[in-house]
């Protein structure tokens, strides 16, 4: 296991929003990938992180925790956070969506971005008005994902769960919505390359555990849970436009 000898300097960030854990999570994760956190060290605590960044603890927190359900740091009472030592192995698992921008329809960033201003909080009406069946057709279309035989396929899997999420509302307003959402991400192709080609299976798999677990949370009739996991789903698919 490798710790580094002095705390990483990351680089502040610079934007004229809000520094949302969104933003953090992307910053840590470029930290990584430049070299700056080193796999199993430890790294500084939320106040040092704050500062470097020139964000609020709140934010970095939010990010922190964020991380450690996908089990990129680990926290140890009364020695501090450190990264995972497997770390590096995130970038193989993200599933990367072009963030080309489009005159006729909103970006990939822009869609994720208002999604993630009420769709986690949907989860609530969902748990509540689903019904076994929904859950079925779900779990059924969540084995279409991790067996898709081309990325056309595997994103239009994707979509197809969240529709399903979004129909158990029963509230057409909001089906509205992701059919809307779903004919422009398909407009543009779902901004792919090479989409008759399989995507690869890391990615693959992490999106099905990550999506499985919402469903599984929708099972259980957990709407805290669904809502968060929900969250981190949307804000770990809007980090990704950074490594275009």
């Amino acid at each position: 296991m490798a710790y580094s000898a002095a705390p990483p300097e990351l680089t502040a960030i610079t934007t004229n929003d809000r520094a949302t854990p969104s933003l953090v999570y992307r910053s840590l994760l470029r930290g990584i990938k430049d070299g700056l956190m080193v796999p199993g060290a430890k790294l500084p605590n939320e106040r040092e992180l704050a500062q470097q960044l020139g964000t609020s603890r709140t934010a970095v927190r939010s990010a922190l925790a964020m991380m450690e359900r996908q089990g990129l740091v680990h926290r140890r009472v009364g020695s501090g956070t450190f990264l995972a030592d497997d770390a590096h192995d995130v970038f193989s698992r993200m599933d990367q969506t072009n963030a080309a921008s489009h005159e006729a329809v909103p970006s990939f960033a822009e869609i994720v971005e208002g999604r993630l201003l009420f769709e986690p909080a949907m989860m609530h009406l969902v748990v509540t008005r689903v019904d076994d069946d929904e859950i079925s057709e779900m779990r059924r279309t969540l084995a279409e994902i991790v067996s898709a035989p081309s990325w056309e396929h595997f994103k239009e899997s994707i979509y197809a769960l969240h529709r399903q999420m979004f129909a158990s509302t029963k509230n057409k307003f909001l089906v509205q919505i992701v059919n809307s959402i779903l004919n422009e991400r398909r407009a543009v192709h779902f901004d792919g390359r090479n989409t008759d080609k399989p995507a690869p299976e890391p990615v693959r798999k992490q999106t099905h555990k990550d999506l499985q677990l919402i469903v599984d949370a929708i099972a259980a009739r957990d709407a805290a849970r669904a809502e968060q996991l929900v969250s981190d789903h949307l804000m770990r698919s809007l980090a990704t436009v950074i490594w275009q």
